[in-house]
């Protein structure tokens, strides 16, 4: 697949970049990755998609720079990518944890454009399931599997500042955002894959009664599903299922 060069657009100041696939579909797919990554982590899974791909640089991460990267931020983000590439329609947003609860926030508000929620390791339903000690745990683990495996492209695009930007991360509001209990939307279709001990989303979860969702366990795969590659090939083969039966 042909490189794509990063494009751009304007929230309250703050430019956001994504990457336009033009694959001559009618369905367009949103990659919304998680909290300690960037949009790289799809990159086994865009070969299999014939649709058309968006991949989001979320605001205050890695490339899309900002001070308040809150859920309803988020949400403006993707109407703004949306609407600058003319698309009102047949939308499939596909999220990985964090990139979940913005899914669901943009279905919740905009669904005239959403179809489907492909959520992949999403967070709990609420923060007391989750409890405080597997929460630092979660988070400690994360932080080693995950950010510290990007250190050097940090480095490279906070030459400055990289350890401001290190702690920067850690911004209180959007965590209480993301484990706050979140209602699934009943606007659109929800496929929630992950893996039977996943840290965070759980049996009890699992078991909801919405006519909307489907939820499917996927062995050997938790949260940090995509640092391995053999996971993230499981991962791309389940897409790959769920994005043809639309």
């Amino acid at each position: 697949m042909k490189k794509q060069n990063f494009k751009k657009i304007q929230n309250k100041n703050h430019p956001v970049y994504y990457q336009f696939i033009d694959n001559g579909s009618e369905e367009t797919v949103v990659f919304l990755h998680g909290l300690f990554s960037t949009s790289s982590i799809f990159r086994h899974c865009l070969k299999a998609i014939k649709k058309n791909i968006i991949l989001i640089e979320l605001r205050g991460i890695v490339y899309s720079k900002c001070k308040s990267p809150y859920l309803n931020n988020y949400v403006e983000d993707i109407r703004l990518i949306l609407e600058k590439e003319k698309i009102t329609k047949k939308v499939i947003l596909v999220g990985y944890s964090l990139g979940c609860s913005i899914a669901n926030e943009f279905a919740e508000h905009h669904s005239e454009m959403a179809d489907k929620i492909i959520m992949l390791a999403p967070v709990n339903k609420t923060f007391r399931q989750i409890g405080k000690r597997n929460l630092i745990k979660t988070l400690i683990t994360g932080l080693g599997k995950s950010f510290f495996r990007k250190w050097k492209e940090y480095l490279r695009l906070e030459r400055r500042q990289p350890f401001y930007k290190l702690f920067s991360l850690f911004n209180f509001k959007l965590l209480k955002d993301i484990y706050r209990e979140m209602i699934f939307t009943q606007k659109c279709k929800i496929v929630i894959l992950n893996g039977k001990l996943d840290t965070f989303f759980n049996y009890q979860d699992s078991n909801l009664k919405l006519p909307n969702i489907v939820h499917e366990q996927i062995e050997n795969l938790d949260h940090f599903l995509f640092i391995r590659t053999q996971r993230a090939k499981t991962i791309a083969e389940q897409l790959k299922i769920h994005l043809t039966t639309v």
